[in-house]
C-alpha cells in the first residue's frame, strides 16, 4: 500500500477501492471500499495472532540477558473465540455508519448546513439506533484493551483520497478514534480529549483554538459532529467513570453520546468495567435489550480449552535453564492464582521466571508459583477472591483494583541479580587478574631457562599478551622466545655480515657454529653447568 506522511508525522495510507461484490449495499461509497476486506475466521486468527520469538539456546545466557528476553511475553497475543466476534461487532458497525455518511451523496452534502442546528438529543430516544453503538464491559485485565488494539491495527487509521472512479475526492478518513470518559463528568472535557486526540493524529490546533474559549457545550458540539463526519467509529474508554458522576453530569454524558449516534450517525464503542453497567443498563432501559449482538459482556476464562490454549502456548515461552513441562496440577495451580484473568496470568508467568532466574533455583516448580503469587498478588485478592466465588456485587466493589505492577517486580528481582553478578564478576576480575601475573611469571622463568635475562624475558611477555591474549604458557613462551631471536638477528644483520664472521672464525680455526655462538648470533638452548 502506498503512504503519505502528514506534517505531524501521521502516516496515511492512500486509498485503494476494492468493492466488495457481494454486498451491494456497501459499494460505490468511497470511505467503505477503501477500507480493508472482511476477513474470514481463518484469515483473522492469523492476523491476530502474536507470537515472540524465542529459541531454545536463549535457556543457557548468561542472567542479565535472560530478564530482558522475558519481557517478551508483552507481546504474546493468542486469539479466543471472543476475540473473533468483537471484530465482527467493530467491522459491522464501522460499515455500516459510513452508509449514511457517503462523501458522494447530496444528502452528505446538505448534512453540514444542519450541523448548526445541532441539539443535544435525549440518550431514551436512541432506541432505534442501537445497531450503531456496541458496550464492551469486562473485568480490569481481560484484555479489552489489547483486543481493541489488535483489532485496529488491521485498519489503517487515516486514509487519504484524493480521486474516486477519476473525480477529484480530496478528504481525508479517519477509520477510529480513541477518547477518555472524563473523572470530573463535564461533557467540556470530554469535547476537549476529543479535539486533543484529533489534533494528535491529524496535526490540527483545535485543541489550542478551543480549550480557553467560553462557548458552551451546545457551542462545541457542532465543531464536533463537523469534525466526526469522516470518523469510522468513536472508542469512548472507562465508561465506569460514569457510576462515580452525579446523576445530572451522567445523563448530560450519555446524551451527548446520543447526539453523535442520532444526529451524525457516527457509531460508538463504550469500553468499561462491570462498575459502568448500572449505569448503562439503566439509561439503556428503553434502547437495549439483553438480546442485542452490540453488548459484549466480557467473562474471565473459564478453565476449559480456551484456557488450555492460553496457558499451553505461554509455557513454550521458558527462559530458565530447566525447561518445566505443563503438567495438569500446575495449569490448575496457576488458573487457581488467577482466576482466569489473561493480565495476571501472563504477568505471574513472568514474576515466576523472573524469581527463578534471580534466586538460582532455574526453573519452575509448584512451591515457587505459591510463594510469588502469595507475595505479589496481594492487592488483586479480594477481586481474585469475588471471582472463584461469584459474588458480583463484591465484584463491581473491586474491579477498579491495580494490577500486579510487573514493572516493579522486574526492577527489584533485576537488582537482586545485579548484586550477584557485580560480586560474582568482582571475584571473576580477581581470580583472572591472580591467573594472568601466574602465567607471566611461569613464562618468564622459562624464558629464563633459555638463556633470555629477567629484564628482557618480562617485556617479550607482555608484548606477545598484548597482540594476543593466551592462556596457554607452553604456547605464550614460544612466541615469546621466537620474538626474541627475531630482534637479536635483525639487530645483528643490521651491523654485522654472517660471511666476514665465518671466514674469520675459519682463519682462527673455529667452526662456523663455534663464530656464531661466540658473537651472540646464536643462542645456547641450556644453559651449561657441570655435571654432578
Amino acid at each position: 500500500m502506498m503512504t503519505i506522511k502528514l506534517k505531524n508525522g501521521t502516516v496515511a495510507q492512500l486509498a485503494n477501492y476494492q468493492a466488495d461484490t457481494d454486498l451491494i449495499e456497501y459499494q460505490n461509497n468511497p470511505l467503505i471500499e477503501a477500507l480493508p476486506p472482511i476477513y474470514s475466521h481463518e484469515q483473522l486468527v492469523e492476523l491476530l495472532m502474536l507470537y515472540p520469538p524465542f529459541h531454545e539456546r536463549e535457556r543457557l545466557l548468561d542472567e542479565y540477558k535472560r530478564v530482558h528476553y522475558i519481557q517478551r511475553l508483552f507481546q504474546y497475543f493468542q486469539p479466543f473465540p471472543l476475540h473473533l466476534e468483537i471484530y465482527s461487532s467493530i467491522d459491522r458497525v464501522l460499515r455500516t455508519g459510513y452508509l449514511s455518511r457517503n462523501p458522494l451523496s447530496k444528502e452528505f452534502a446538505t448534512s453540514f448546513y444542519d450541523i448548526k442546528n445541532l441539539k443535544m438529543t435525549n440518550f431514551d430516544n436512541v432506541a432505534n439506533q442501537t445497531g450503531q453503538t456496541i458496550s464492551i464491559i469486562g473485568t480490569s485485565g481481560v484484555g479489552k484493551t489489547r483486543t481493541l488494539q489488535r483489532i485496529l491495527n488491521l485498519y489503517p487509521q487515516v486514509i487519504s483520497h484524493v480521486e474516486y472512479n477519476k473525480q477529484p475526492l480530496n478528504m481525508y478518513q479517519i477509520t477510529y478514534l480513541f477518547i477518555q470518559t472524563p473523572f470530573d463528568g463535564s461533557v467540556k472535557t470530554l469535547i476537549y480529549d476529543f479535539f486533543y486526540q484529533f489534533d494528535q493524529l491529524m496535526g490540527t490546533k483545535y485543541f489550542d483554538r478551543y480549550a480557553n474559549s467560553r462557548l458552551s457545550t451546545s457551542q462545541l458540539m457542532p465543531i464536533v459532529a463537523s469534525l466526526s463526519k469522516h470518523i469510522g467509529v468513536l472508542i469512548i474508554d472507562e465508561i465506569q467513570h460514569l457510576k462515580s458522576m452525579k446523576q445530572k453530569s451522567s445523563n448530560e454524558m450519555l446524551n451527548f453520546m446520543t447526539t453523535l449516534i442520532n444526529q451524525v450517525n457516527i457509531p460508538l464503542v463504550m469500553v468499561g468495567t462491570p462498575k459502568s453497567l448500572e449505569v448503562l443498563q439503566l439509561q439503556f432501559r428503553q434502547a437495549r435489550r439483553s438480546f442485542n449482538p452490540g453488548n459484549i459482556l466480557w467473562d474471565r476464562l473459564q478453565k476449559d480449552e480456551i484456557w488450555d490454549l492460553l496457558i499451553g502456548g505461554l509455557f513454550k515461552y521458558q527462559w530458565t535453564r530447566f525447561e518445566t513441562p505443563l503438567t495438569p496440577e500446575l495449569s490448575a495451580l496457576f488458573y487457581e492464582h488467577t482466576q482466569g484473568i489473561c493480565d495476571i496470568l501472563i504477568k505471574l508467568f513472568m514474576m515466576v521466571q523472573l524469581r527463578a532466574i534471580s534466586s538460582g533455583e532455574e526453573k519452575i516448580t509448584p512451591e515457587l508459583i505459591n510463594k510469588v503469587a502469595n507475595e505479589e498478588l496481594k492487592m488483586v485478592q479480594p477481586m481474585l477472591k469475588a471471582l472463584k466465588e461469584g459474588n458480583v456485587k463484591r465484584l463491581v466493589e473491586y474491579d477498579d483494583l491495580f494490577l500486579p505492577n510487573i514493572e516493579t517486580f522486574m526492577q527489584r528481582e533485576k537488582v537482586q541479580l545485579d548484586k550477584k553478578q557485580v560480586m560474582q564478576s568482582l571475584k571473576d576480575g580477581v581470580a583472572k587478574h591472580q591467573k594472568q601475573e601466574e602465567l607471566i611469571n611461569e613464562a618468564i622463568v622459562r624464558l629464563q631457562i633459555l638463556g633470555i635475562d629477567e629484564a628482557d624475558a618480562k617485556p617479550l611477555v607482555m608484548n606477545v599478551l598484548k597482540d594476543e591474549p593466551l592462556n596457554d604458557v607452553a604456547i605464550l613462551v614460544k612466541k615469546a622466545y621466537l620474538a626474541s631471536a627475531n630482534i637479536a638477528s635483525e639487530s645483528a644483520v643490521e651491523t654485522i655480515d654472517l660471511r666476514d664472521v665465518v671466514k674469520q672464525g675459519k682463519q682462527a680455526g673455529k667452526t662456523a657454529y663455534e663464530a656464531l655462538l661466540e658473537i651472540g648470533m646464536i643462542r645456547r638452548e641450556y644453559v651449561e653447568c657441570d655435571a654432578l
